[in-house]
């Protein structure tokens, strides 16, 4: 799995799933950059890569999922014109992660964000993410 994809399925903790339509995205050479904040952070993490995309879409089909939890339930990904939504639901040490995300596709910029509710023990923390990307050029 490549970095650029990472970074959308660093919010899939989950099951696969079976989503043939995607978001059109444009080769080449994209520059992504996520920021998280999170209680326990002091700050937001913000992380910034460089990667080649060769393919032109970005569907579900795109992640790797044999490293995902299989206790995880996927809700089955939306996708309107260019805008790719999905969800899941993950057993968590003594609790339940509940995400919801989005990705929207302007063909040569990308953008999206994401929740992740974590209950356990009766207290509830929340993640969330968001990420920028646009086309810097042709791949090398």
């Amino acid at each position: 799995m490549t970095r650029f994809r990472t970074i959308i399925a660093m919010s899939i903790l989950c099951a696969s799933a079976a989503q043939a339509e995607g978001i059109p995205v444009e080769p080449g050479l994209w520059e992504m950059t996520s920021t998280m904040t999170m209680p326990m952070l002091p700050q937001p993490r913000v992380t910034t890569v460089t990667e080649c995309m060769q393919k032109s879409e970005i569907s579900m089909d795109e992640f790797n999922t044999s490293e995902m939890d299989p206790a995880c339930s996927f809700s089955t990904a939306e996708v309107d014109g260019n805008t790719l939504k999905w969800s899941f639901d993950c057993p968590v040490e003594g609790g339940t992660s509940h995400g919801e995300w989005e990705a929207v596709s302007e063909g040569d910029s990308v953008s999206g964000s994401g929740l992740i509710t974590m209950s356990f023990q009766g207290q509830t923390m929340e993640m969330k993410m968001s990420w920028e990307g646009k086309r810097i050029g042709a791949c090398p």
